[in-house]
C-alpha cells in the first residue's frame, strides 16, 4: 500500500472513531466509502470478496485482515474466543479496513460469550401461534451479537427447505413459516444486525416448491440481507445462475449473495475454480476455511484474463464496503437482564409444549398421592434428568435413569417387571441424537419398552428434542413433545404433566399419519401452584434474592432463629424457594425445601377455618348461629349463647388460655396425676404426648369439661355479642367441637380426606410421625422443662394441642413451606385447586370481611389482617389492606395478597431451644422479608 493511500485511510478511521467516541452512531458516506474503494489494489478487492471460516488457520486470516485482504470472518462451532478478540481489536485501529464478523447460529455466540444463555429457537417457536415469542427471541439473539461486535447473523432457522426431514426451519406451515420468518427478521434488525438465511442447495428454482418459493419471496420481503446455499456433499455450495437471475430480477433482492464453505472436502484447484464460477454466477461473497492465498491469486488471474469483469468484482466490493460502513445501532446498557432472558425462555418452552395424544385423558394428571408411579428416563448421556428433578416436586415416584438411548432387551425386561404394579409409568426420552442414523434419539429397545408397557398399565411419553423421532413410536398414547432438550423445556414438559399449566402447542411438520402437521390438543392446567422466573411475574429476581438472603442470613447470625424456609409465588408460579441455616445452632443438619415444620397458630387458618369455609359453602354451618346450635351439651353452660363468629374474630369473652396442665400435673412437685398420665403406654393410656408419657383415653372429654366449666371474661362489651378484641386459642376448641359433631369425623380425618389428600400436599398435615414423615425431617421446637419434661421434635409444641392427642384447632399442622404456599395458594384462587372446588369467591369474601373495625379490630373470619392505624400488626407496611394470612408462636406466617396475587411463607423454629427468644419479632424479620416483595415490584419502604 502507498504511503498516500494509508495515510488516507488513517484519516478515514480517526475521523469515524471520534465520532463514535463523541456518541455519535458511526457511519461512512458513500463519498468515504468510494474514496476508500479508489485506494484499494486488485488483490485487496478480491480479499474483500472472501469470507473466512475459522478451522485451524487463525494465522493465516490474522496475517489477510492486517493486510486488507479479508472481507470477514464467520465464527461457527469452531468459534475460538482468542481469534474472535483479535478481530474485535484489528476493527479499531484506524489503518486498517474494517473486517465483517459473522456468527452462524446461537451456538457461535455461545462459544464468543460463555455467559449467554440459549434463546428457544426452530420448532420451538414454530409451535406457538402467536409471533411474540419469535421476535422476543431475536431480538435478544440481535442484542447479544451487537454486544459482542458482531456485523452479521446466519440463522439456520430462518432457513427453508425442500423435505420435512431436514433439522431447521421454522416447520412446513406455509403461513406460519412466513409469520415466524417475518417476527424473526424484525427483532434481530431493532440491533441493525445483518441477517442472513440458507435456502436449501438447488441447480433451479423449479426444485423448489410452491410453497417454499413462497417462504423465499417473504424472506426478501422482509428484507434479509444474506442468502446461501446450504451445504452439500460432492459438489460446490454455490447457486447457479438461474437461482441468483431470480433472487435479483424476480424477487429484487438487494442483499448479500454468500456461498457455502468451498474448501471443505476440496482441494486447493477445486477451490479456487469454485471461488471463480460462485463470482460469475453473482455471488457477493465467498466461503472458504483454505487455500486463501491460492483463491486471491486465482481470482486475481481470471480477471486479469477477462474471465471474470473488473467492473462486476468492484460493484461486489463496493457493495461489501458499504455494509461494513453502514450505521451500527448503539448498544443499551439497560439491556435485557439474564433474569428477564430466563423468563422469555421458561415461557417460549411452555407455549411450545404440544399434546400429540391425550387417548386416556391421563393428563394431566388428577391425582398426586394416591398413585404408584414410575418414572424412565432414558438417553441422558450423564447429563442431569431435569424433568425427573421437578416431577419430584409433585409426585413421589420409583425412578429408572438409562444414560444411553439404546439398551438390551435385558434391561427391557428388567423394567416390565418392576413396572407390571404401577398404576402409571412416564417415560422421559432426551434426544440428543439429532440424525436419522440413531433415529433421532428413539431406538428400537425404546420403541419396544414403550409397546409392552401399554399392554401392561398407563403410560405417558415425554419426548425432548427432534420431532422427528416421533415416526419411530407407532401406536403411542398420551404422547407429549418439547422441542428442546434445555433445562427450562424439560422443567415445562413436567409442570404440565403436574397439572401447573396449559398445553396449546400445534406440530409444525409432518412426520407421520399418527404425528400431522399442526397436531395438537388445548389442555387447560389445573391451576395447581408451578415454579417460574421472578422477571416472568413483573418482580426483580436480583432484587428479591439480594434482600430475602439478607435478612434471613441476618436473623441467623443474630440467633433469631437456628434456620427458616422462604416461599414467595406470585401470579400462580413459586419464584423464590430457599432454606436456610440448620435444625438446631449445633449446625449438625442443615434446614432443606424438604424440612417439615411446626406451624403452630397457622393451624388457626390452614385447618380450623378451611373447614369452616368447606363447610359453609355447602351450607353446612353458618356463622352466625350460637354454639348451643351445634353443640347441645353447651346449651346449659356460659359459652352456649356465644356465636361462630365471636370465636373466629376473638371477640367473645373467653380468655386467652387456659392451665389444661394444672389438672393433670403439679409444677411445685413436677409428678403426673396418675389418673390423667402415664410414664408408658398401656390399656386406657394411649394418647402419646411424648415417647415417654401416654394420656388416658378419655382426656380429651375431660378437657372438654374443664373448658366449659371455665369462666368467661368480663372485658369490654361493645354490643349483645362482641366484646373488645383478645387474641384467644380457645374459641378454636368450640370450633373444632363443631366442625366434629357436623362431619361426624375427628378434624385430621376430615381434613386429610376432604382436603389436603386433594389438594396433592405430600408433608401439610396433623400427626406428621403417623403420617409416614421421617423424624429426621423435623427440626425440634423447644425444651419443654414446663411440662412434658423433655425436647419436642415431631410432636407439637403446643403443651394443651399436644395433650389434646396432637390434633387441636388452634395448633398441630406441621408443614413445609411448599406445601402450605400450595393451600394458601388454594385460597388466593378463591377455593379452587387442582380440579376441585372446595368453596367459591362468595366465602373467601366473607371470611376475609372485617365486621368489627368499627370496634378497633383488625381481624377477619379465622383470618389476621393487616394493622389498623395505630395499630402493631403483623404485615409489612406495604401490604394491601386485602391482605390475609396468619403468624404462629413458632417463627411462622403465611400471607396472601389478593390485590398482587402473592403468596408469602415464613418458616422457622425460633422457639429452639427456648421460647424467651423473641428476637424474630423484634427485629420484624418476617414483615421485612414481605417487604422485600413488594421492593422487588418496585414499591418503596415508607419513611
Amino acid at each position: 500500500m502507498s504511503k498516500s493511500k494509508s495515510i488516507y485511510i488513517k484519516l478515514l478511521f480517526f475521523v469515524t472513531t471520534l465520532t463514535s467516541i463523541l456518541g455519535y452512531q458511526q457511519t461512512a458516506h458513500a463519498t468515504d466509502v468510494d474514496s476508500l474503494f479508489s485506494q484499494l489494489t486488485l488483490e485487496e478487492k478480491i480479499g474483500q470478496l472472501i469470507l473466512g471460516i475459522p478451522n485451524n488457520n487463525e494465522t493465516l486470516i490474522k496475517s489477510l485482515a492486517r493486510e486488507n485482504r479479508l472481507g470477514g470472518v464467520l465464527f461457527n462451532d469452531y468459534c475460538n474466543p482468542t481469534l474472535y478478540r483479535y478481530f474485535t481489536n484489528l476493527n479499531k485501529l484506524p489503518n486498517k479496513v474494517k473486517v465483517l464478523l459473522g456468527a452462524k447460529n446461537q451456538e457461535s455466540l455461545k462459544c464468543l460469550n460463555e455467559k449467554y444463555q440459549y434463546l428457544p429457537d426452530n420448532y420451538n417457536l414454530g409451535a406457538i401461534k402467536s409471533n411474540v415469542f419469535t421476535y422476543n427471541s431475536y431480538k435478544e439473539i440481535g442484542v447479544e451479537a451487537n454486544r459482542l461486535g458482531i456485523d452479521f447473523y446466519l440463522s439456520n432457522a430462518l432457513s427453508i427447505h425442500k423435505e420435512a426431514s431436514t433439522e431447521y426451519g421454522f416447520g412446513e406451515d406455509i403461513n406460519n413459516v412466513t409469520l415466524k420468518n417475518q417476527a424473526a427478521i424484525k427483532g434481530i434488525h431493532q440491533s441493525k444486525i445483518l441477517v442472513g438465511s440458507a435456502i436449501d442447495y438447488i441447480k433451479d428454482i423449479d426444485e423448489l416448491s410452491k410453497k417454499n418459493q413462497l417462504i423465499l419471496k417473504g424472506l426478501v420481503k422482509d428484507s434479509l440481507q444474506i442468502i446461501l446455499p446450504t451445504e452439500v456433499l460432492f459438489d460446490a455450495p454455490i447457486f447457479t445462475k438461474n437461482i441468483v437471475q431470480h433472487l435479483r430480477d424476480s424477487l429484487k433482492y438487494q442483499g448479500l449473495i454468500l456461498t457455502g464453505n468451498l474448501s471443505a472436502g476440496n482441494n486447493g484447484l477445486k477451490t479456487v475454480q469454485s471461488s471463480i464460477n460462485a463470482l460469475q454466477n453473482g455471488h457477493d461473497l465467498i466461503a472458504v476455511s483454505d487455500f486463501f492465498e491460492e483463491v486471491i491469486k486465482g481470482v486475481r488471474n481470471a480477471v486479469k484474463k477477462g474471465t471474470l469483469n473488473i467492473e462486476v468484482i468492484d460493484e461486489k466490493v463496493l457493495k461489501v464496503l458499504n455494509y461494513k460502513y453502514r450505521q451500527k445501532a448503539v448498544v443499551n446498557d439497560s439491556s435485557t437482564s439474564n433474569e428477564q432472558l430466563n423468563a422469555i425462555i421458561s415461557e417460549t418452552y411452555e407455549k411450545s409444549l404440544t399434546l400429540l395424544d391425550n387417548t386416556d385423558s391421563l393428563l394431566p394428571l388428577k391425582d398426586l398421592t394416591k398413585k404408584k408411579y414410575q418414572v424412565i428416563s432414558i438417553g441422558l448421556k450423564n447429563e442431569e434428568d431435569h424433568f425427573s428433578e421437578m416431577m419430584n416436586r409433585f409426585i413421589d415416584y420409583d425412578y429408572h435413569r438409562i444414560e444411553n438411548s439404546s439398551f438390551s432387551t435385558g434391561q427391557v425386561n428388567l423394567l416390565l417387571e418392576s413396572c407390571k404394579k404401577k398404576d402409571m409409568v412416564i417415560v422421559n426420552i432426551v434426544c440428543y441424537q439429532n440424525s436419522s442414523k440413531h433415529r433421532f434419539g428413539i431406538s428400537y429397545a425404546t420403541e419396544q419398552l414403550i409397546d409392552q408397557l401399554q399392554q401392561k398399565t398407563n403410560v405417558i411419553v415425554t419426548i425432548h428434542g427432534s420431532p422427528n423421532g416421533l415416526k419411530y413410536l407407532k401406536g403411542t398414547k398420551n404422547t407429549l413433545i418439547n422441542y428442546s432438550i434445555d433445562q427450562e423445556a424439560q422443567y415445562a414438559s413436567a409442570q404440565f404433566i403436574a397439572g401447573c399449566t396449559d398445553v396449546n402447542g400445534k406440530l409444525p411438520v409432518s412426520i407421520s399419519n399418527q404425528f400431522d402437521l399442526n397436531q395438537g390438543e388445548k389442555v387447560k392446567g389445573l391451576q395447581r401452584l408451578g415454579y417460574g422466573k421472578a422477571a416472568y411475574v413483573g418482580l426483580d429476581g436480583a432484587v428479591l434474592n439480594h434482600l430475602i438472603d439478607s435478612i434471613a442470613n441476618h436473623a441467623i447470625n443474630i440467633e433469631a432463629t437456628p434456620g427458616c424456609q422462604v416461599v414467595v409465588a406470585k401470579n400462580g408460579k413459586i419464584v423464590f424457594e430457599k432454606s436456610y441455616g440448620y435444625f438446631t445452632y449445633e449446625k449438625s443438619i442443615p434446614v432443606t425445601n424438604s424440612t417439615v415444620y411446626d406451624i403452630a397458630s397457622i393451624t388457626k387458618v390452614a385447618a380450623t377455618t378451611q373447614a369452616m369455609m368447606m363447610l359453609d359453602y355447602v351450607d353446612s354451618v353458618n356463622v352466625n348461629n350460637r354454639l348451643k346450635y351445634y353443640i347441645s351439651d353447651t346449651d346449659t353452660t356460659n359459652k352456649g349463647n356465644i356465636r361462630l363468629i365471636q370465636f373466629l374474630t376473638h371477640t367473645a369473652p373467653l380468655r386467652g388460655g387456659y392451665y389444661f396442665w394444672g389438672h393433670v400435673y403439679d409444677k411445685e412437685t413436677k409428678k403426673y396425676d396418675p389418673t390423667y398420665i402415664s410414664s408408658y403406654k398401656k390399656k386406657g393410656y394411649n394418647v402419646e404426648i411424648t415417647p415417654n408419657l401416654f394420656a388416658t383415653d378419655s382426656i380429651k372429654d375431660c378437657m372438654w369439661k374443664w373448658l366449659l366449666e371455665s369462666p368467661i371474661s368480663t372485658r369490654r362489651r361493645y354490643t349483645k355479642d362482641v366484646y373488645r378484641y383478645w387474641y384467644s386459642d380457645l374459641g378454636y376448641y368450640f370450633l373444632q367441637r363443631s366442625i366434629e359433631k357436623i362431619t361426624d369425623k375427628r378434624l385430621d380425618h376430615y381434613l386429610e380426606s376432604k382436603l389436603y389428600s386433594k389438594l396433592g400436599t405430600r408433608n401439610l398435615g396433623y400427626l406428621p410421625l403417623a403420617h409416614g414423615i421421617n423424624l429426621k425431617r423435623i427440626p425440634p421446637t423447644e425444651m419443654d422443662i414446663h411440662y412434658r419434661q423433655s425436647l419436642i421434635k415431631g410432636i407439637v409444641h403446643d403443651p394443651s394441642a399436644d395433650l389434646m392427642g396432637g390434633v387441636a384447632g388452634h395448633a398441630g399442622i406441621f408443614s413445609n413451606a411448599h406445601d402450605l404456599a400450595i393451600l394458601m395458594q388454594m385460597n388466593l384462587q378463591n377455593g379452587f385447586y387442582a380440579g376441585n372446588q372446595f368453596f367459591d369467591e362468595a366465602t373467601i369474601n366473607k371470611y376475609n370481611r372485617q365486621p368489627y373495625v368499627r370496634f378497633k379490630n383488625r381481624r377477619a373470619l379465622g383470618w389476621d389482617k393487616p394493622p389498623l392505624r395505630g395499630d402493631e400488626g403483623n404485615t409489612s407496611p406495604l401490604a394491601p389492606k386485602k391482605t390475609f394470612g396468619h403468624t404462629g408462636f413458632t417463627g411462622t406466617c403465611a400471607w396472601i395478597d389478593p390485590e398482587n396475587d402473592i403468596v408469602y411463607i415464613f418458616l422457622s423454629n425460633r422457639v429452639y431451644p427456648t421460647a424467651r427468644n423473641n428476637k424474630l419479632a423484634k427485629e420484624n424479620i418476617r414483615e421485612n422479608i414481605q417487604s422485600a416483595i413488594y421492593q422487588a415490584m418496585g414499591e418503596v419502604l415508607p419513611q
